[in-house]
């Protein structure tokens, strides 16, 4: 995708996927599908991604350490690894819309659980009260999928156009969003209000019709009482689908919240209980989750865990499972767990292990390892464990899984993500990926150089030739280079210390600073019959010292340029090249012979100084 900002209006151009179009406004009646068109509005800082939360929370229940796998329309989205109990998934990364994912919670290698959950993620534009009205036309072809319908038959893969309209406003305290479009011979149009009822109370309500009487009513509220001892969520979601619309019917509803007991006595955790109900597939399951403190020392602290969740399907199919577990937490980043959970007619006992580092590619490792000490595990193993470990590198950042299966083999995954950044000739590589803009910093240091560079602000370190460091667009940039308090080397940064940038979606800027790597050098310098040259004037490219009745000097000396030299009178000159490869700071180069130089003899002045000569 290609974007551009220019007088406050951002154009965009490219192919899409249509899970990304709500960067528009709402854009629920959207199916899966490749979008290939173009954009153009006055939401100049808009961006393709949402970074918050599902409204409705998606939480899995693992009787072991085990892997969440979230997948839509056979897309695998996320991988996230937990330890034993009721977990809330992160789905800050998944696209926001209102769809259904497939939950796979994974032990050992094996599926213990597999369940579909809903996503509802409604955009909020974020537009304050008194901001202009936001406007968005849009348009192009789309490409899509197959669909089997619902009441049976299939709608076979097509190209459409498609064509829209969005808005959103605030009419003050009610924030809006709208939004008219058609393809595959459809109308369609959508609309959302947020309402702050009070400051502690929040509504939420999405609507879509279309032509071929499609409907969707999606209505959420949050509340917080007063003194931070409880909060409460709620959310329903209805639709139904015609002719022509290439998606699913729905009738959800869930609700759930917290009781902060610590806020009434200290000492006492907090509950955590929810519920949710699919009455069109007839499913429904139960979580809940208490935690407390139970101690907290120099040496570390204790806490309490236990929970149950309990689904069922129809009266057909039900599981219950149950957990409780003891955590220790240690000085220097250890922790440690035990436990106990059931599920499936047997029960298991579970131990864990975590260490956090502060440096290395290594961030935080852990090991857990479990075993059923009651019931009929059937075919399965009654002992298995695995290990995880998750790395922060200069050009990758990422996790490593590998676990015992149920039969006794092994099982791994890795995932890895990055960013690159490219202009022109100038391409580097960076772990991190925390936005579509970034910086190239063309340094030319040696591979263990090290730099720091203040990004407004924030430092960031730089390492060898060349480095990148990926940031959000739409943004003003005061970079500043520094030398590194845990580098070894010296550097004058003679050009480029300073820059000030502006960078839109897609922009990488090439910083190549000037940079003279400094090496502070001790040594005695001879004449070529071995004379000292005592109290004598050298110099080099970038300054000048003075030996001392020993010969002994002390200077800084560029590293791409390691030449002093001596002039004395009449035609006395010599030079000394220095061998400073591997030097690093500050190096010893010992006795040093001043090639040019037969000999060399300090004389005495009418006053007793000496003088070159």
């Amino acid at each position: 995708m290609y974007e551009r900002d220019f007088g406050g209006y951002r154009f965009a151009t490219g192919m899409l996927d249509s899970w990304n179009l709500q960067s528009l406004g709402p854009l629920t009646g959207m199916t899966s599908a490749k979008v290939y068109g173009f954009s153009l509005g006055n939401q100049a800082d808009s961006t393709v991604f949402d970074n918050s939360q599902s409204a409705t929370p998606i939480v899995a229940f693992f009787p072991a350490a085990g892997e969440a796998h979230i997948k839509r329309d056979g897309r695998l989205l996320s991988v996230q690894a937990f330890e034993m109990g009721n977990h809330e998934l992160d789905t800050h990364t998944l696209p926001y819309g209102i769809y259904d994912v497939e939950v796979d919670v994974v032990i050992n290698g094996k599926t213990a659980e597999r369940r579909v959950q809903r996503v509802n993620k409604l955009f909020t534009a974020g537009r304050g009260a008194n901001a202009p009205l936001g406007w968005q036309f849009w348009g192009g072809s789309v490409d899509m999928d197959a669909w089997h319908r619902e009441r049976g038959g299939e709608q076979s893969a097509r190209k459409s156009w498609l064509a829209g309209v969005s808005a959103s406003g605030n009419w003050w305290p009610i924030g809006w969003a709208a939004t008219g479009y058609g393809y595959d011979n459809m109308a369609l149009v959508e609309a959302r209000i947020t309402l702050p009822v009070t400051e502690r109370v929040t509504f939420n309500l999405q609507s879509m019709a279309a032509s071929d009487s499609s409907w969707r009513n999606v209505m959420n509220m949050s509340a917080t009482l007063p003194g931070g001892f409880s909060s409460i969520w709620v959310n329903q979601e209805r639709s139904a689908i015609g002719d022509r619309l290439r998606q699913s019917s729905s009738h959800n509803r869930s609700i759930g919240g917290t009781l902060n007991f610590s806020s009434l006595w200290s000492p006492l955790g907090s509950l955590s209980v929810s519920y949710s109900d699919d009455r069109k597939n007839g499913s429904r399951y139960y979580t809940t989750n208490y935690q407390q403190n139970i101690y907290t020392g120099r040496y570390g602290s204790i806490g309490l865990r236990l929970g149950m969740q309990r689904y069922s399907n129809n009266g057909y199919s039900s599981s219950t499972g149950k957990y409780v577990a003891l955590d220790l937490s240690l000085p220097l980043g250890n922790w440690f767990s035990a436990g106990v959970s059931s599920q499936n007619g047997y029960t298991l006992a579970n131990l864990a292990v975590r260490k956090n580092f502060s440096d290395g590619a290594i961030r935080s490792a852990g090991a857990n390892l479990s075993r059923a000490i009651s019931g009929n595990t059937g075919p399965d193993n009654t002992l298995s464990g695995g290990g995880w470990a998750q790395f922060d590198t200069r050009y990758a950042n990422g996790t490593l899984n590998v676990a015992t299966t149920a039969d006794g083999s092994l099982n791994s995954n890795m995932t890895a993500s990055g960013s690159l950044g490219w202009q022109g000739k100038h391409i580097a590589l960076s772990g991190r990926n925390d936005g579509n803009a970034g910086i190239i910093f063309e340094t030319g240091l040696e591979d263990s150089g090290l730099l720091s560079a203040k990004v407004n602000g924030q430092a960031v370190t730089l390492k060898g030739k060349r480095s990148y460091i990926p940031v959000s667009p739409y943004g003003h940039y005061d970079v500043e280079l520094l030398n590194n308090p845990d580098s070894f080397e010296s550097y004058d940064i003679v050009g480029g210390r300073r820059n000030r940038l502006t960078l839109y979606p897609g922009n990488v800027a090439v910083i190549t600073p000037e940079i003279k790597q400094m090496v502070t050098v001790f040594g005695r310098l001879h004449a070529e019959d071995g004379s000292l040259l005592t109290d004598a004037a050298v110099n080099n490219h970038i300054g000048r010292t003075r030996t001392d009745g020993e010969g002994a000097f002390v200077m800084d000396i560029d590293k791409a340029f390691p030449t002093i030299d001596f002039s004395g009178k009449g035609d006395e000159r010599c030079e000394a090249q220095l061998d400073l490869s591997a030097a690093r700071g500050a190096v010893w180069v010992g006795d040093v012979i001043c090639r040019g130089l037969p000999s060399y003899a300090s004389n005495l002045d009418e006053k007793g100084n000496r003088h070159e000569g």
